[in-house]
């Protein structure tokens, strides 16, 4: 079968699905390794994947996490503009770096995060198929959607659309130094010159792991994307300790940050404020950004941990609050659990935007946060039922979506990977496709 190479940045939010995905497509018989910048999570290695170093003296190790350490304590523009400034550097390297490395690994096909911009360059120089992977939202450019980075609801209204539009174009230039690297490298290997940012993904597949419902309506879809759901492994995620001890039956609320922009320790205090003298019990976890430590005793002694196993407490919880980073949002939703979102940055304005859109929760900016506000929307979205049905509404249509199964499926065959006759000859069952 064949040998899959996979780029992705080496981050949790992008990793994990990355990492399903990847199982389900070994599951298929095919060989999978991953190139990566930074120190290799231990995740891919429990996992049993191939892993590939990237970087090399362009974009060093050291940097690398310091730049993402750094990325922990931004929020706004300041930390959007610093994850492009990552995004540009990452270019360089995998341009520079990943050309050789995939080709002496002997890869026929890759699979691309779509964060991952210059990597669909690296296919088209080695004359390699390649599908891309939206692990986050849809970064697709479209007049009628607000940009991810924009808290804005969808209005099909003329100066709505002109707003979408300017907005499109400023966030094209905060790209313009990771095209242009993209650019020039293409120009002098006289490959066709990409005009803009769009033109970097996948012609033949775009996989997204949010259900189609949990999109804007859009005007100007590729037809190459196709929407699946998120991308979990068949057990869900690796096992992690939990004082369950430590839960004295009442109603959970779960809180996280993420595993990014996490380092912003008051806000943690703002939550368990929030939540204090409420009939619950609050279970934070900080995602490594600052240990339980670090915050000390915080009101209402709710139960901190560094990590904590998400989808377990999600299934017990009647609330999350969260930054509305997407895997966060779609663990949620995969339980049918409301929201209050509290966006920080790059694409969680717009995660926070579709969860009020489709009536799943509600959103507060992370500005505006004081206790007293954060507890009355926590209030509101418990005592409403109408939160907990639009959220069970989108549980249902993940599970129909088909997730990371449907996705290797497609990979597959849009690929020309193997055929289902391959497939079952290795013992193996194969869906049909369409």
């Amino acid at each position: 079968m064949s040998h899959i190479g996979v780029f992705c940045p080496n981050v949790p939010g992008h990793l994990n699905p990355m990492v399903a995905l990847a199982d389900a497509i070994r599951t298929r018989g095919h060989r999978v390794t991953f190139f990566l910048l930074g120190v290799p999570p231990s995740s891919i290695a429990e996992a049993g994947l191939e892993i590939v170093p990237l970087g090399g003296s362009v974009f060093p190790v050291d940097q690398y996490h310091a730049e993402l350490e750094k990325l922990g304590s931004l929020q706004g523009r300041a930390a959007l503009t610093h994850t492009l400034a990552i995004g540009a550097r990452a270019a360089a390297a995998i341009l520079e770096v990943g050309p050789a490395v995939v080709r002496a690994a002997g890869v026929t096909a890759l699979v691309i995060d779509q964060a991952s911009f210059p990597a669909g360059t690296v296919a088209d120089q080695l004359g390699l198929p390649f599908a891309t992977v939206c692990n986050a939202l849809l970064l697709n450019p479209d007049s009628a959607v607000p940009p991810y980075v924009t808290h804005w609801p969808p209005q099909d209204i003329w100066w709505a659309r002109m707003r979408n539009r300017m907005a499109w174009v400023g966030l094209n230039r905060l790209y313009a130094p990771i095209v242009t690297c993209i650019q020039n490298h293409r120009r002098g290997l006289g490959l066709p010159v990409q005009a803009d940012i769009s033109q970097v993904w996948s012609e033949t597949l775009q996989i997204s792991q949010q259900p189609e419902c949990f999109e804007f309506p859009r005007r100007e879809l590729p037809k190459q994307v196709r929407f699946v759901g998120p991308l979990r492994l068949p057990g869900g995620y690796q096992p992690v300790s939990f004082p369950w001890e430590r839960l004295d039956g009442r109603p959970l609320i779960y809180a996280s940050l993420g595993t990014l922009q996490n380092r912003i320790g008051g806000l943690f205090r703002v939550i368990a404020e929030a939540c204090d003298g409420l009939d619950a019990q609050l279970v934070i976890s900080t995602g490594h950004g600052v240990t339980p430590e670090e915050l000390g005793n915080l009101p209402g002694y709710p139960i901190v941990v560094a990590y904590a196993p998400q989808l377990e407490l999600l299934r017990r919880s009647t609330l999350a609050i969260t930054h509305a980073g997407l895997n966060t949002v779609l663990d949620a939703m995969t339980t049918g659990t409301p929201l209050v979102a509290i966006p920080v940055t790059n694409e969680q304005p717009g995660i926070a935007a579709r969860v009020a859109w489709i009536g799943a929760g509600e959103v507060i900016a992370h500005q505006q946060v004081t206790p007293q506000a954060l507890r009355a929307v926590v209030v509101r979205v418990r005592s409403n039922q109408s939160y907990r049905t639009a959220a069970e509404r989108v549980r249902d249509a993940i599970q129909a979506a088909g997730g990371a199964p449907r996705a290797a499926e497609l990979i597959e065959q849009r690929l020309g990977l193997g055929t289902c006759n391959d497939v079952e000859e290795n013992g193996m069952s194969c869906t049909t496709l369409s």
